[in-house]
């Protein structure tokens, strides 16, 4: 049986892998019932809806409507580096996708796990703040046009 951290590091591994195959069930199996989302980081990057934290729930919920209503794909690729801690997990990670509009989606990340246990209890979510500062500004003009 896997020791509890290799686990912790294997989960943060599956969250991606489930992600790319929008496998809902198995990605919601890696969260703590107490899960939170919490912030689009650095500061000075806003939610495209404003809402800096989401619950279990709440996040499942607009991880299922982006990744289905709004991405023709999206691919996370395997980790550039990976930092594993007690109960801590970093990946920097990079991302490229295509929205159904034909707007192209290529992002870079830095994420931060916190485990209880097995389970994901908390995601910090650092992004690519011009890139995303941009994408976000060419998806409102986007939407205007429609």
């Amino acid at each position: 049986m896997s020791s509890p951290n290799l686990k912790q590091l294997e989960n943060a591994h599956a969250l991606f892998t489930d992600l790319n195959a929008n496998e809902w069930e198995a990605l919601e199996q890696l969260l703590s019932p107490e899960f939170k989302h919490c912030q689009y980081l650095p500061g000075t990057i806003t939610p495209p809806d404003g809402k800096e934290t989401r619950g279990k729930e709440e996040w499942m919920g607009a991880l299922k409507h982006t990744f289905v209503a709004l991405f023709d794909h999206i691919t996370f690729r395997p980790p550039l580096d990976v930092i594993h801690g007690t109960d801590k997990v970093a990946f920097h990670l990079k991302s490229d996708g295509m929205l159904k509009s034909g707007l192209e989606y290529i992002n870079e990340y830095m994420i931060t796990f916190h485990f209880d246990g097995e389970k994901i209890i908390k995601l910090n979510e650092f992004v690519d703040s011009k890139y995303s500062s941009a994408f976000y500004a060419a998806l409102r003009e986007q939407s205007k046009s429609n």
